[in-house]
């Protein structure tokens, strides 16, 4: 039965013609890594009208007809994680066979340098991470820093190995290791991210023309010349979205995780509507509202008038976002480097999130996040979400400042009751705030039992 369907498919080609040479997207190679039990997509090109028949190794076959202009996407399902299997692409002239091929957990990894930031670079205990890192089963696929779309067509999915790993994403790496090893199936992780950009740059313009922080904006643009002088500008609007994303879109993927803010630390404010629609656009691209874990950006010696605690809050509300979550860096900031070399950490804090809430594992994911207040004549007591097995303040518990009704802080007295925190401070009396951690450069003193550290924050007034 099998051979009579494929002596069909010859016959069925035979009666084509064909001009043009059948071409994949760049993101489909041999090492690559599809998502398992899904309907994942395929696509490329070749001639007009022309029908493109794909077989797989794991028994599924497809077939399709390209468009007016040579382009075609189709859906094959795909089996529980497993392999390695190959893949048939074929039209009537040409075929493409891709080998090597496993069926896992696929995760998008963007965000700015701290996401960008390879194994190679800077990083705690490099040379033992870098000799150990023969994973078969984990594979990245690295979207080149270009914006003219000509570096992409050579990209390649890469197998973990001690020299394939130090071009890597080190957080995109130490994250998938974890799941790799918490679930031993293969792991797929694409690595789209450039350093110092802005989140204005990864949205698309549909999304843009939307938004309050930047409709006038665009609509004020000639966006073709505006496109064309800032082609080799990596934070002109949506210009990450269009370069970028796009390209990788819509590989089927179990969700995303992000190491992005600081390059808008200086218009927090905007944040607070741009990050949130970025998640929101990204979802309705895909079509699906996967998981997106972010990493709160670190503690940092920002210069004067950058206020990183308020893009950090920003980020801290950003959680109402539905199937969201968030790492926490407050324990491993450099006050003079902005890429904190541990990002072992953070790879873990990430996959924690995944694990907990995507794969069935009973865990505590989170530091504890601020979740309300209660007034008291001479003191305020906090509670917390995310306490795991119990609040533990690291050394003295500081960075804790308390306000009366004229607003003004000051440095107080912390200590934990109730599995609460209860702030005081014997200059303030009607204490009517809080705030903890309310600076560029601070040490995290609070943390859960489980040894994740508490985010910052302000309560409201």
């Amino acid at each position: 039965m099998k051979n009579l369907f494929l002596f069909l498919m010859f016959v069925l080609f035979s009666c084509q013609n064909s001009t043009k040479s059948l071409l994949l997207s760049p993101v489909f190679s041999d090492h690559m890594v599809l998502q398992q039990k899904s309907d994942v997509s395929i696509w490329g090109s070749t001639s007009p009208n022309q029908d493109v028949f794909i077989a797989a190794s794991w028994d599924e076959k497809v077939i399709t007809k390209s468009d007016k202009d040579g382009e075609w996407n189709i859906k094959i399902k795909t089996p529980s994680y497993g392999g390695p299997y190959n893949i048939s692409v074929i039209s009537l002239k040409d075929s493409i066979l891709l080998k090597d091929v496993l069926i896992g957990e696929v995760w998008l990894a963007s965000g700015q340098s701290n996401m960008e930031w390879k194994l190679s670079n800077r990083l705690v205990n490099q040379e033992q991470e870098i000799a150990n890192a023969n994973y078969n089963q984990i594979r990245m696929f690295t979207v080149p820093l270009d914006l003219t779309g000509e570096q992409i067509k050579n990209s390649k999915w890469k197998v973990s190995n001690s020299e394939n790993v130090k071009s890597f994403s080190a957080v995109g790496y130490f994250f998938a290791r974890r799941l790799h090893v918490d679930l031993n199936i293969p792991i797929g992780i694409i690595n789209t991210s450039w350093g110092g950009t802005r989140v204005e740059a990864w949205i698309s313009l549909e999304k843009l023309r939307t938004l309050n922080a930047t409709k006038d904006i665009i609509s004020n643009l000639d966006l073709n010349t505006e496109n064309n002088k800032k082609v080799n500008d990596a934070n002109a609007y949506s210009i990450l979205f269009k370069k970028m994303l796009s390209p990788v879109l819509p590989y089927g993927i179990r969700g995303a995780i992000w190491y992005q803010g600081e390059a808008n630390v200086g218009n927090y404010e905007e944040y607070n509507e741009l990050f949130p629609a970025m998640i929101e656009d990204w979802r309705e691209r895909w079509g699906y509202n996967f998981p997106f874990y972010y990493v709160q950006i670190a503690p940092f010696n920002y210069e004067a008038g950058k206020l990183s605690y308020e893009l950090r809050d920003v980020q801290r509300k950003s959680l109402k976002t539905k199937n969201t979550g968030m790492a926490v860096t407050m324990d491993i900031g450099e006050a003079n480097d902005i890429h904190p070399a541990n990002k072992q950490d953070v790879g873990n804090r990430l996959a924690l999130l995944a694990l907990d809430n995507d794969y069935g594992y009973d865990l505590v994911s989170s530091g504890p996040l601020y979740k309300n207040h209660e007034l008291h004549n001479d003191y305020i007591d906090i509670d917390f979400d995310s306490k795991g097995s119990g609040l533990l303040g690291i050394r003295k518990l500081e960075g804790f400042e308390i306000a009366g009704s004229d607003g003004v802080f000051e440095n107080a007295k912390a200590i934990i009751i109730d599995n609460k925190v209860r702030i005081s401070s014997s200059k303030v009396d009607n204490p009517k705030q809080v705030r903890y951690a309310w600076k560029n450069v601070f040490d995290g003193t609070l943390f859960n039992k489980e040894g994740l550290p508490a985010s910052s924050f302000i309560t409201n007034k």
